[in-house]
């Protein structure tokens, strides 16, 4: 197998993702290894913890080759976040998709795991139904992978590496494999995480949702109900409850806890409070789902020749005045995320990063 892609956040690039990329090496030595990595907000619906340009470093020690997962599919719910992934991979002729799972059963990802209704994508009701039913979180995405490789790219090879020592929502550090949530909330706390990460000394200008608290409740009030429900998945009177809420909390948290409940799942929440931050309408929808142009956030010379051998793609590696109008909702979601981050990395001023 020659190309190998990994839909991936790295949130931040951690052991598990350096022993998920070795064992895959080890399944097929000579292959290029493609990371599909989101932006600067994730699919859980938040600001990342370190920035786009930081993650890429991070994980070019590891792979040849870091492209962006455009936008709006890396904060969108499994099928859609799958699908982005997908597309990226059949433009870029990749041969294989590697990806974490709890089972490692294709049997078990494919048959027992039913496909969401409608119902259940407005309310974000599909992934604890899923889990409810004994699945966990990399085993719901490899289902994802698994429909969206068969509507769109049936010839890929999917490759899934089992997780080892702890799960993807723990919280508690487990050695050094612990989960990217445990690496943040320990982080956050101010415990050593420098054992869980092959790259700690670069971890700079972090954030969490909080940071991005007062913003996005400017961005609240500044808005009137008709504004709110032009928002995307903004759907059964939810601007109103938005609006009657923002106004009585003084956190996030208290945000979320008001607007969570058993029809509206903390993730579905998040992912609409970052399309409010983002101003992602419902009518631009169609638009952004489109992948007319790939960014290359960074790469080594084994990346750049396959960069180079790809015909009929366009392939970005430097934004500019010529390129912006293929990534206007990445280069905004950069400016907004550096308002709180600090960050002065922009998509205009930070080339594709080149690791020798």
């Amino acid at each position: 197998m020659k190309s190998i892609g990994i839909i991936c956040e790295y949130n931040p690039f951690h052991n598990g993702h350096k022993y998920q990329i070795e064992q895959v090496k080890k399944l097929y030595p000579k292959a290029k290894i493609v990371a599909i990595m989101s932006g600067q907000f994730v699919q859980r619906g938040e600001p990342a913890f370190l920035n786009k340009f930081i993650r890429t470093k991070m994980a070019l020690d590891h792979v040849d080759l870091v492209v962006e997962l455009p936008q709006f599919y890396a904060v969108s719910y499994a099928d859609d976040f799958a699908r982005g992934g997908i597309m990226i991979a059949k433009k870029l002729g990749l041969e294989g998709l590697s990806f974490g799972s709890e089972s490692g059963d294709f049997n078990k990802i494919d048959f027992e795991i039913k496909s969401p209704t409608r119902e259940d994508i407005r309310t974000g009701a599909a992934y604890p139904k899923l889990m409810s039913a004994g699945l966990k979180s990399n085993d719901i995405l490899a289902h994802a992978y698994l429909k969206a490789t068969r509507e769109i790219y049936p010839t890929l090879t999917l490759i899934p590496i089992s997780r080892i020592n702890n799960n993807y929502a723990d919280e508690v550090l487990t050695g050094t494999i612990s989960s990217a949530t445990a690496i943040r909330k320990n982080y956050f706390n101010d415990n050593d995480i420098k054992a869980t990460m092959p790259h700690s000394e670069l971890i700079v200008n972090a954030v969490s949702w909080e940071d991005y608290f007062t913003l996005l409740k400017y961005r609240m009030l500044s808005m009137n109900v008709f504004e709110l429900q032009e928002i995307y998945t903004m759907y059964e009177g939810l601007e109103n409850r938005l609006k009657k809420v923002i106004s009585e909390i003084e956190t996030f948290d208290e945000l979320i806890e008001k607007m969570v409940s058993k029809r509206y799942t903390k993730s579905r929440i998040q992912r609409l409070l970052v399309y409010i931050l983002l101003n992602i309408k419902e009518k631009d929808v169609p638009r952004l789902k489109e992948i007319t142009a790939i960014r290359v956030l960074g790469m080594n010379d084994t990346g750049r020749k396959l960069i180079k051998s790809i015909e009929d793609v366009v392939i970005v590696t430097n934004v500019n005045r010529a390129s912006r109008d293929y990534f206007a909702l990445e280069i905004k979601a950069t400016e907004i995320y550096n308002l709180i981050s600090g960050s002065s990395m922009t998509d205009y001023n930070t080339p594709v990063i080149y690791k020798r």
